[in-house]
């Protein structure tokens, strides 16, 4: 251990312990002794294997297949691809890790979906924009150059991420994996005990996709109730977010269909006859 190690090493023990005493010093060097002994060296464990999975994953050229699920369009398709990235930052009283890659959706094998009306166009193209894809391929185009119809296959690049971060004060290790079974993020918490090389190689096969699911945590039952309720509201949102969509295009169609009426020839004929019949019953009086 160098000067400076050793420097930062009794400074983080003076900022941790400061100038008190009694049962609050104790604790807190039952707390520094935790993660000098404990927390930080499994942090760090962790961090060379993710550097490692990173480098193995890139030497090997390794595509990683994932699935992202948009409600009202499908599933987009994407792989992560080199180059798989991983940075550990320690420091004295904390470690940051950061595991990253890049996924290219590929619209051959993402949802095909066809919009007929310019309420679905927009519609669809809306969905993938909140998760900053696209897709629109042969437009069709009104004379004021809005689209009308189109064919939407997602395509654009996603991030994977998974960043942890461990401090003196927390105890624990934070981690936030995020766009890996699904768009959004997950947060898990671990402690010392709990980075082992089981954890990592689960991790690893998660970040494959090889297991579906990574650190879930148990639920009590009030809970899952509570998550069971929330599905469900979701379910009857989608539900209706289809009707009126349906309802939408139905409305859409009634609406151009009428004013198709209106324009033609016979109904004009019609109206100005009865235009100019009620003009003559009324010169007649």
């Amino acid at each position: 251990m160098g000067l400076l190690d050793e420097l930062e090493k009794e400074a983080a023990r003076l900022h941790s312990v400061g100038a008190g005493d009694g049962a609050a010093v104790v604790v807190q060097r039952e707390r520094v002794a935790a993660w000098e002994d404990q927390l930080k060296p499994a942090v760090e464990r962790f961090g060379e294997y993710l550097t490692r999975l990173a480098a193995t994953l890139s030497a090997a050229r390794r595509r990683i297949r994932l699935v992202y699920p948009i409600a009202g369009y499908g599933d987009a398709v994407a792989f992560g691809e080199a180059p798989f990235e991983c940075r550990v930052t320690p420091a004295a009283t904390q470690v940051e890790i950061e595991f990253s890659f890049a996924a290219q959706v590929s619209p051959e094998e993402s949802t095909l979906v066809v919009a007929d009306t310019p309420s679905k166009v927009r519609l669809v193209n809306g969905l993938l924009q909140n998760h900053q894809l696209a897709g629109l391929h042969d437009v069709t185009k009104n004379a004021n150059g809005d689209a009308v119809s189109g064919r939407f296959q997602a395509r654009g690049r996603i991030p994977v991420k998974v960043h942890g971060i461990a401090t003196l004060e927390s105890g624990q290790l934070k981690l936030t994996l995020s766009n890996v079974e699904a768009f959004g993020t997950l947060q898990r918490s671990m402690t010392a005990d709990a980075l082992t090389e089981d954890t990592f190689d689960a991790l690893g096969r998660y970040l494959l996709r090889e297991n579906p699911h990574f650190g879930r945590e148990k639920v009590g039952a009030d809970v899952r109730r509570q998550l069971q309720s929330q599905v469900q509201r979701d379910q009857v949102r989608r539900e209706w977010e289809a009707k009126l969509a349906t309802q939408l295009q139905e409305d859409e169609k009634r609406v151009v269909s009428l004013m198709a009426a209106s324009a033609s020839p016979g109904t004009f004929v019609r109206r100005m006859g009865g235009a100019i019949s009620r003009l003559l019953q009324r010169d007649g009086r």
